[in-house]
């Protein structure tokens, strides 16, 4: 009687091919994953931005006028690990002071600085260079209408302010995707 000894595992070959198929299909999903990732992010800004809308429409309805003063009107600027700089590309000295004079306190804010450097951590990200790209996140002289802005750096191949993720919101609770980002 003749006994076979039989080797057992996986030939060179066939470890390849496995190799190979993992290697393709990596290189299928992750491009889309980063995608996917980048759009999650995104949901942020729209929340951030309802937020904002929501604190304008209370500044509106007690003052009778929107204003720059985000803080004053009840909305809280995210304290750490945000995407995106939100808010105003400047005060309107204007508008505020509609609200002063209606009883309200009115101080200027505009992007908050702090969460730029916190959502970018470089020097390239100043709040001059994200409010010249949303140039209309602004409050009217006469307080009655408003769009605010959302800029971020949600995708690792955008090197420039201009080609972020870019979002704003006026008094119509009109969202708007301006730039994609990712």
């Amino acid at each position: 009687m003749r006994t076979w000894k039989t080797e057992e595992g996986f030939t060179l070959v066939e470890l390849m091919v496995v190799v190979a198929i993992v290697g393709i299909l990596s290189a299928v999903a992750i491009p889309n994953f980063k995608k996917y990732q980048a759009k999650a992010k995104t949901s942020e800004a729209r929340l951030q931005l309802a937020s904002i809308y929501s604190a304008e429409t209370s500044l509106q309805s007690d003052f009778d006028a929107f204003g720059t003063c985000l803080q004053d009107a009840g909305y809280i600027f995210p304290a750490a690990n945000n995407y995106y700089a939100v808010g105003f590309t400047s005060t309107n000295a204007t508008a505020n002071a509609i609200i002063t004079n209606n009883g309200g306190v009115c101080a200027a804010t505009g992007f908050n600085g702090a969460a730029v450097k916190r959502a970018y951590g470089s020097a390239a990200a100043t709040t001059a260079n994200l409010t010249a790209q949303i140039a209309t996140a602004v409050v009217s002289n006469t307080g009655d209408t408003f769009q605010a802005g959302a800029i971020g750096n949600i995708s690792p191949d955008k090197t420039t302010a201009a080609t972020w993720d870019q979002w704003t919101i006026d008094e119509n609770k009109t969202l708007l995707h301006k730039v994609t980002g990712y």
